[in-house]
């Protein structure tokens, strides 16, 4: 997904901060959505894949560190990142949207 894209998502979850963690707990900013190869490289994440029935839709999508979407991968409903466990939880009443649960 664009730089662009990621950039727009921080600014609705994170709104003027310019450093956060994600869900696995890693430290994430966001002057370096646009370099891969920065250790603190954000990236979308769509919680339930598109190989596994998921939607390209907001309220599957997460932003998270590049090393969290990589060993989260196509992992789905539970997967581990940054040494925990976690599992996907649908958000009753929508058929779309989960929310990650640590466990």
């Amino acid at each position: 997904m664009s730089k662009y894209r990621t950039i727009e998502m921080w600014n609705r979850v994170f709104g003027a901060r310019q450093e956060a963690y994600d869900y696995a707990g890693r430290l994430m900013k966001k002057s370096a959505c646009a370099n891969p190869n920065s250790a603190y490289h954000p990236t979308l994440d769509h919680i339930r894949p598109l190989s596994n029935g998921g939607c390209d839709v907001e309220e599957n999508i997460i932003i998270c560190h590049r090393d969290t979407n990589a060993e989260k991968s196509n992992s789905f409903p539970h997967w581990k990142a940054n040494g925990n466990s976690f599992h996907a939880q649908r958000v009753k009443g929508n058929r779309t949207e989960y929310k990650i649960i640590k466990d």
